[in-house]
Formats: C-alpha cells, sequence, structure tokens
C-alpha cells in the first residue's frame, strides 16, 4: 500500500503529465487521457510503482502485480482529490480578489 510520499510522488508524475507534456495532447488520446486527473492519476500510479521498485529492489512474485493495480487505484483517488481541492481553492482565491 503506498505511503503519503509515494502519492505524492504520483501526483508530482501526474501534475508533471497533465501541464507539462503539451506534445502527449496532440494525440486525441492521450488529450481525453490528459485532461482527467482520476484517469492520468491511474497512469501515474503505475509508473510510480515501477520507479519505486526498481529504486528500492525488484521481487518478482505474482503477488507484486496486485499491488501495482493497489498503487494505481490508489494514485487514481488520491491525484483526483488534490486536483479538485487545488481548483477549489482556486476558484475561492479567484473570487475573493473581485
Amino acid at each position: 500500500m503506498p505511503g503519503l510520499v509515494e502519492l505524492l510522488f504520483a501526483y508530482g508524475i501526474c501534475f508533471g503529465l497533465m501541464n507539462k507534456v503539451e506534445f502527449m495532447r496532440k494525440i486525441s488520446f492521450f488529450d481525453s487521457m490528459l485532461s482527467c486527473s482520476y484517469c492520468t492519476g491511474f497512469h501515474a500510479g503505475w509508473i510510480a510503482w515501477l520507479g519505486s521498485h526498481l529504486v528500492l529492489g525488484w521481487v518478482s512474485e505474482p503477488q507484486e502485480l496486485a499491488g501495482a493495480l493497489i498503487w494505481a487505484f490508489c494514485s487514481a483517488v488520491f491525484c483526483y482529490l488534490v486536483d479538485t481541492l487545488s481548483q477549489f481553492v482556486e476558484n475561492f482565491h479567484a473570487d475573493a480578489g473581485e
């Protein structure tokens, strides 16, 4: 189960993909995915899982694939919640400034 550091790692990947990788948006599939924080967060989750397992050491057991799936869904929810909260704060701040 991912901890806060791993979820922040996944969110960093998600944020970077959604806001900094413009060349991927030229393909409609990727443009649709990158417009959705839940979808991008899912993919950021398994990428973060893969990255952390490459750094910390690979354990080749069938249960590890279930772990990757759990990470991906945890990351999807976390990224969606953080993105929604940050949009709310941005909109609240913008409305308060008027």
